[in-house]
């Protein structure tokens, strides 16, 4: 019995499914998701989306993709949440982009192209070191940011 890569990575599709491509603007090809929608949010948006997009990071690590992709992986989530501070553009920016389902697609054709054995051969400690990494400089920076724009509007 084949096993089929793509059924172990159905939680992955439909996370990037609602943050990237959940509705269909009418009269056009294009979608959107929850993520830039959420993004407009002052405050909490950014970083509720972000939190979505790192289920997509902690199944790279769980998958033990190679370090090249999980690099790639981590850039698209951190790009994205950063950009996303940004008001509106940011928003514009993860309509645009899509974080998460460039971060799927890595993730499936990773499975696509390696078999278990393959898989288990990886250690998986190194992912977990690049999402602890990246989640402390995504939430200092949020906090930063806040911060700057808080003594901004205060004067």
């Amino acid at each position: 019995m084949s096993e089929n890569p793509e059924d172990k990575s159905v939680i992955s599709k439909w996370i990037a499914h609602i943050l990237d491509d959940l509705i269909k603007i009418p009269g056009t090809d294009r979608r959107i998701g929850l993520d830039p929608i959420i993004g407009l949010i002052p405050g909490v948006g950014d970083f509720l989306t972000s939190t979505g997009g790192l289920a997509l990071l902690a199944a790279g690590a769980k998958k033990r993709v190679p370090k090249s992709v999980y690099l790639r992986m981590t850039s698209n989530w951190v790009l994205n949440s950063l950009v996303g501070t940004i008001p509106f553009l940011g928003d514009a920016f993860s309509f645009w982009y899509k974080s998460n389902r460039r971060n799927y697609e890595l993730l499936n054709d990773h499975l696509k192209n390696t078999t278990e054995s393959e898989r288990k051969k990886s250690s998986g400690w190194w992912g977990v070191a690049i999402l602890g990494s990246a989640i402390v400089i995504v939430v200092t920076l949020f906090i930063l940011i806040g911060w700057w724009i808080s003594r901004l509007i205060e004067g």
